[in-house]
């Protein structure tokens, strides 16, 4: 019985991580780590308004809800990010988990957005997001992102 033990502790330490999510499949790290980067340009897109590759990694049906209940379209958020170019000095993620099931991914965080005061009434503040991401053709496109304003709860992470 303990070899049995030690054998599936020593497998599991040599094996490639993974996750168990959806209906029990199992997500590779890569494959975490892929969506996790993806996250990363889009910020890192949105900050110099690289609109090309925005417009490349939003879906058609990309929709956008502020966290002041807002709704943009795709075209709707391509021209805010064409006309607020240079607005931007960082948004930086944080608290990011991303949950896959199959061709459907969700990722959930916070950004922290740094804006400079010319063209806007905040200059700092951090918002709470929801994506949606489909696999389309092999390609992940983000369908959704919801904001919602900060939060702050219990510090023992209960809602």
């Amino acid at each position: 019985m303990v070899s049995r033990i030690f054998l599936v502790i020593a497998l599991a330490a040599h094996a490639p991580a993974l996750m168990v999510q959806g209906r029990g499949e199992a997500v590779s790290a890569e494959l975490v780590a892929e969506l996790t980067a993806l996250e990363e340009r889009v910020e890192a897109a949105t900050v110099v308004a690289d609109v090309a590759f925005l417009e490349s990694v939003y879906a058609g049906d990309f929709r956008f809800k502020h966290s002041t209940g807002l709704l943009e379209t795709k075209e709707e958020v391509l021209a805010a990010r064409r006309q607020d170019a240079g607005s931007m000095l960082s948004r930086d993620l944080d608290s990011l988990d991303i949950e896959i099931h199959g061709d459907i991914a969700l990722s959930t965080g916070r950004i922290h957005v740094h804006t400079t005061l010319e063209t806007t009434k905040w200059r700092e503040y951090t918002i709470r997001y929801v994506r949606l991401y489909v696999r389309r053709y092999g390609r992940w496109r983000l369908v959704s992102h919801h904001s919602t304003g900060e939060s702050f709860g219990p510090l023992d992470g209960r809602d």
